[in-house]
């Protein structure tokens, strides 16, 4: 984020101002060329772009008619105090990839199974109740293996799971249980946790994904002027929670009004990964949930919510991850139909070895209990 350095304009124009000056440019250009409108026009795209896209049906109603956000980053303030949490827990309790490993294997024997199905994913993780403390094996006193936890680093990893706390109350969520995986590194480097070099540094002095954004944003998005020596450490949860409260309102796509997007005819189809290590599934669940209630019992007519069970940040992780969301999109927008589900591939080695329906939330996929468990086929949306 030092780009703010050289022109303090630029931070409104990466918060929401370049998306609609991009869109509505392009617009004209089109109109000018071809010497009429764009028929339609959409937004597909991911994280900050999932953010962006989120903030064009909220701020710009007209600019696009079908939005596709794709694990939108909904609050960057509440996932920078997120971020700054897990940092302070995991450094004062650092844990290993072994240990990590360890975790990930422990979730899935105890979280697997609770959909009715062991099939190496985690249906829907709030099903599960796992504790650290209680269901990894604890380190005797005095030791520290890579086959067990401290009490401390048990107490650390939890609160990546439960999400800062501030004056004693829940403040945003955390990471959901499968997100500490092992899966193909979203980086590089070959398999290893979801949260390697992403919430968990595989340096000891190392700054992870998550803590650099929140780090950047801290120092020169949130102070105005910027502070480039800001240290976290002096950050306090349950004081300095209002510090973020001035860049909220210029970059959080947090507002659940769609009423005019809604009004217009707009579409906007949202997906997120239940693996995602990156930003919080929560967050996107938690809007989706918020602005169903907000745009009255029709909600679900112009907004649909479909979450994938083992899918990283965007792609990848350990579930069918490869979907077409944007034909989905243009079949609602052009055509009226609205999508009941979505075909999602997982492809290794270029082979499909598992297929799946993806579901509107909160429908999930349920095993037929005939067939092969990596069709499609076999599975139905369900209520849950």
């Amino acid at each position: 984020a030092t780009f703010v350095l050289s022109n303090p304009q630029k931070a409104i124009d990466y918060a929401y101002r370049a998306v609609h000056i991009t869109a509505t440019t392009a617009k004209d250009i089109t109109r000018e060329f071809y010497g009429k409108p764009a028929s339609f026009a959409y937004w597909n795209s991911c994280s900050n772009g999932g953010r962006q896209g989120l903030i064009e049906a909220q701020r710009f109603p007209e600019d696009f008619d079908g939005i596709v956000a794709n694990a939108p980053w909904v609050d960057q303030t509440g996932f920078t105090i997120g971020a700054m949490w897990n940092q302070k827990a995991l450094s004062e309790a650092p844990v290993t990839p072994a240990k990590l490993a360890l975790l990930a294997e422990r979730v899935m024997a105890k979280c697997d199974a609770i959909d009715g199905l062991k099939d190496g994913l985690i249906d829907d993780p709030r099903k599960c109740s796992f504790d650290p403390a209680r269901d990894v094996p604890a380190c005797s006193a005095g030791t520290d293996g890579a086959d067990c936890l401290t009490a401390a680093q048990a107490g650390a990893i939890a609160k990546v799971y439960g999400g800062p706390v501030s004056n004693g109350k829940p403040f945003f969520p955390g990471f959901a249980l499968g997100s500490e995986a092992l899966m193909p590194a979203l980086f590089g480097g070959g398999t290893g946790s979801g949260w390697m070099n992403v919430i968990v540094s595989a340096q000891p002095d190392g700054k992870p994904a998550d803590f650099g954004l929140a780090e950047d944003t801290m120092r020169y998005l949130v102070h105005k002027p910027p502070r480039p020596d800001y240290d976290y450490k002096t950050f306090d949860f349950d004081r300095d929670i209002q510090m973020l409260d001035e860049w909220s309102k210029q970059a959080d796509a947090k507002n659940p009004d769609l009423s005019k997007f809604k009004n217009r005819g707009g579409k906007l189809l949202m997906t997120y990964g239940w693996a995602d290590s990156i930003l919080q599934p929560m967050m996107g669940v938690n809007y989706y949930e918020q602005a169903v209630v907000q745009n009255g019992p029709d909600g679900t007519n112009f907004f649909r919510l479909f979450m994938v069970p083992g899918m990283a940040h965007c792609g990848g992780g350990i579930g069918p991850d490869r979907h077409d969301a944007m034909t989905a999109m243009i079949n609602w927008v052009e055509k009226g139909k609205a999508p009941e589900s979505m075909r999602a591939s997982r492809v290794v080695d270029n082979n499909v070895v598992r297929t799946r329906p993806l579901c509107p939330y909160p429908q999930v996929a349920r095993y037929l209990g005939q067939g092969s468990i990596d069709d499609a086929a076999n599975f139905r949306c369900v209520a849950p």
